[in-house]
């Protein structure tokens, strides 16, 4: 039986050719992928915990952290569709077009917390200033250990 179009057209964005169901999983298991969902679930738990417990509001200083976390986890996600062969050829992966792509990230998740009201404060300059830089370092961070990990 011949696959439809729409289904021949999916597989050339996930399955790689010449290979067997067997290979497409260990293909899906690269390191930077398990670093990647490891790392995103840790962010998600910690982010809800913050939320209930009002964390970021308590402590002004919470969020921080937490962007540069972000960054890391966009960085090392970045590598993780990589290696899925989704959407990101292997010239976004050097340094300045990764840095760029968590970048855009960070700067629309800025503009989310103005549109929904979360970042009105006296010093929201500042403030948006030192999270696109965590952002930036996280990013940074996540760019070295995804281009490790891609070497092993």
């Amino acid at each position: 039986m011949v696959p439809s179009k729409q289904v021949r057209f999916w597989r050339t964005f996930f399955v790689p050719e010449n290979t067997n169901t067997y290979d497409n999983i260990i293909y899906m298991l690269k390191l930077p992928t398990i670093f990647f969902l490891i790392s995103f679930s840790l962010l998600a738990v910690i982010h809800i915990i913050a939320s209930e417990l009002f964390l970021y509001w308590r402590f002004f200083w919470f969020d921080i952290p937490m962007h540069f976390f972000g960054g890391a986890v966009v960085a090392l996600g970045i590598f993780t569709l990589y290696d899925l062969k989704i959407i990101v050829k292997r010239r976004h992966l050097k340094r300045v077009p990764l840095l760029v792509l968590v970048f855009v990230v960070a700067l629309s998740w800025e503009v989310y917390e103005l549109l929904v009201g979360i970042s009105i404060e006296a010093n929201y300059v500042a403030d948006t200033l030192i999270d696109l830089s965590m952002g930036l370092l996280g990013g940074l961070v996540g760019y070295s250990i995804g281009s490790s990990l891609n070497k092993l």
